[in-house]
């Protein structure tokens, strides 16, 4: 999450060889390097109004007169002592001279920033007033992390933007505490500003008492909305009392009370909430599938498009209720199934990379703690989500049939998608937890290694393939969904 940075090399040093004319003193010294804190630095980071003391070292210990000089000192002034006083956002370059042999000299690259910090939560209403009130980091970018669950399927998005994190479902109980971990590793104020829940289906919901056991606060929760019950209820009640705004679906959509459709994070950062015509009333007690939360996240030209496990019959609901744009990113709607993600959506939206969140599978009611010589279901994750007529309908659609980007947790592990606010993004893997296997290399059995205290030929290196790429795309015969010209480039042998 760090922002790409500018690395200069230190100068050459130039020897005085032959240069008699000069002082003494000046004549001896042959190198000068800028130091803080007795390490020799080339890039420095700093926030405006820091004051900081810069050294120098010099060879021999010798004692030159020296010169300081900004390349802007409107951003960050020197004195002559070499003591920064940071003025303004930017990046300057802040060089010292040997006064009398000015050929002599050391840079470094120096970036000013705004300090990160949240000075108060906002209503959300507008984008002069939004959930965070501060510098939350506005030149980070955004980054969208699809979890990896290890249930048979589960569901938990993550996003941050700078210092503004959203916790969207918390998959089984077992899950939620692998979310918790990341949410303490990424919410360093101990605060989520977006807390949603899709419906109220266990692997969505069961893992939020977990997830959120360490939450101290949270700005925002907008959820499936009815009475509710369980952990959602919970979340509900805890984080009120503590001063959380609570909107439910039903009445953003409808407008009741001071609930909109629209919610600012910050004034540049803001969610949708989308009218499918099927969220549930106050008096009502569980959302399916159908009646599951759809939103749209939009950073600038980034969007980002989520509907927990919508059907198809919602689906076209949405399309009948909304105008619904083209998006950067979309996630399957549950986890790529076949009664979902309907072409009519997917042509619609015209995504330019599908996101399918689902493990691989494992059976109903078996919590996953790594390989078991006994535990033999669907090794090769050639069965369970995502299904056929969704992928079908996932590669037909526009974009996805010229560039392919689809991807899966059972592959690529937690996903991570980066942009900077263009239509476009970044994608990161990672490693696995629960992995597949090749079996095609044992005659479609699985060998167990108890050498390796696993099955033999477990398939590695994919975190950061495209599905098409894949082993687990191959053994699904998949390669049929593909557009004409990707079979021949890909599987023309096959």
């Amino acid at each position: 999450m760090k922002k790409t940075r500018i690395l200069l090399c230190l100068a050459t040093i130039i020897g005085l060889t032959g240069c008699n004319n000069k002082p003494s003193e000046e004549v001896k010294v042959k190198s000068v390097e800028i130091i803080k804190n007795q390490v020799q630095i080339e890039d420095l980071e700093v926030i405006i109004g820091d004051q900081i003391d810069l050294n120098i070292l010099v060879n021999d210990n010798l004692t030159p007169s020296l010169t300081w000089e900004s390349s802007n000192p409107s951003i960050v002034s020197v004195d002559k002592d070499g003591k920064l006083n940071v003025l303004d956002k930017g990046d300057v370059i802040v060089t010292v001279k040997v006064t009398d042999a000015p050929y002599i000299t050391d840079s470094i690259h120096v970036s000013s920033s705004k300090k990160v910090e949240q000075t108060g939560v906002g209503s959300g209403k507008t984008k002069n007033d939004p959930i965070f009130i501060g510098n939350e980091g506005e030149d980070e970018p955004i980054e969208v992390y699809f979890l990896e669950m290890t249930q048979i399927y589960s569901d938990s998005i993550f996003i941050k933007k700078g210092n503004v994190e959203v916790l969207i479902d918390a998959g089984y109980q077992y899950d939620g505490q692998y979310v918790n971990k990341v949410l303490t590793q990424y919410c360093t104020d101990n605060r989520l500003d977006l807390l949603m829940a899709s419906h109220s289906d266990g692997d969505h919901i069961d893992g939020y008492a977990n997830a959120l056991e360490t939450m101290g606060d949270v700005s925002l929760m907008i959820d499936y909305g009815g009475n509710g019950s369980g952990n959602v209820l919970n979340a509900r009640n805890k984080y009120t009392a503590k001063g959380m705004k609570y909107y439910s679906a039903y009445d953003c959509v409808n407008g009741i009370g001071d609930a909109q459709t629209r919610y600012y994070l910050t004034k540049d950062f803001y969610v949708d909430v989308l009218n499918t015509g099927n969220y549930i009333a106050s008096n009502e007690k569980s959302a399916g599938n159908a009646n599951s939360l759809a939103v749209i996240f939009h950073y600038k030209d980034f969007s980002f498009f989520t509907g927990g496990d919508l059907t198809t019959e919602s689906e076209k609901d949405l399309l009948k209720n909304e105008v619904l744009p083209e998006v950067t990113l979309f996630k399957a709607h549950h986890h790529g199934s076949n009664g979902s993600n309907s072409a009519e959506l997917l042509n619609t939206i015209n995504p330019k990379a599908v996101a399918i969140s689902a493990a691989r599978a494992s059976r109903y009611g078996i919590t996953y703690t790594g390989p078991k010589e006994s535990d033999t279901y669907n090794l090769d994750a050639a069965s369970g989500h995502p299904y056929e007529n969704a992928i079908k309908n996932i590669y037909s659609a526009p974009n996805i049939s010229q560039n392919l980007n689809v991807y899966w947790n059972a592959v690529n592990g937690t996903m991570k998608f980066t942009s900077y606010g263009e239509d476009d993004f970044e994608f990161t893997g990672s490693k696995t937890m629960k992995g597949y296997y090749d079996l095609s290399k044992t005659n479609g059995v699985g060998v167990w290694n108890s050498t390796l205290n696993d099955f033999e030929n477990r398939v590695t290196g994919e975190e950061n393939f495209k599905f098409h790429e894949t082993v687990a795309f191959k053994a699904r015969n998949y390669q049929q969904y593909l557009p004409q010209w990707a079979r021949d480039q890909y599987f023309s042998n096959n």
